[in-house]
């Protein structure tokens, strides 16, 4: 059986739906590949600003309690200088308050450090999930098409023209 000028057109147009529908799975999986790759830097830049602020933290809890040790030596000179007894009543309460408040804002530093390069972590998290749900959208976008194409062609074949 010969086919005619017309069954070529029409079968040609099939191809090229088929083809259309393969190439947009392929096009699909290359943009949410591009999308897992940024997701993934933009994770690696979290983990590495949770890093920052965690080194950033120790400098500033370092320097916190250089600072507290020198206000309480300045106290404890004061107190000195004085000739009043440091080791009871007032000046001992003075320089225990002054301990505690040095102490305080120490672990103020830590804490609001830690919360936020925890913060930064979760984000980096959620940066990976976005990654792996790209990487299967990647996957469902290929297989997609191809099952595109599979259909196009059984449809454009059942609807061909019969020959009389």
């Amino acid at each position: 059986m010969a086919l005619t000028r017309e069954d070529k057109l029409y079968l040609g147009g099939v191809g090229l739906e088929t083809g259309g529908s393969v190439l947009s799975g392929f096009f699909g999986a290359s943009h949410k590949k591009n999308e897992a790759a940024v997701a993934k830097y933009d994770a690696a830049v979290m983990f590495q600003r949770a890093k920052a602020i965690r080194q950033k933290i120790k400098f500033q809890q370092v320097r916190q309690a250089e600072e507290g040790a020198r206000i309480q030596g300045e106290i404890e000179a004061g107190i000195g200088g004085s000739g009043v007894v440091s080791t009871e009543g007032a000046p001992l309460l003075s320089l225990a308050l002054q301990k505690t408040e040095s102490d305080l804002q120490n672990y103020l530093i830590g804490y609001e450090g830690r919360q936020e390069a925890k913060e930064a972590e979760s984000q980096a998290m959620n940066f990976l999930l976005k990654a792996k749900q790209a990487k299967i959208g990647a996957r469902q976008s290929l297989i997609g098409g191809f099952l595109g194409a599979g259909a196009s062609a059984l449809q454009g074949w059942a609807n061909m023209p019969k020959k009389e």
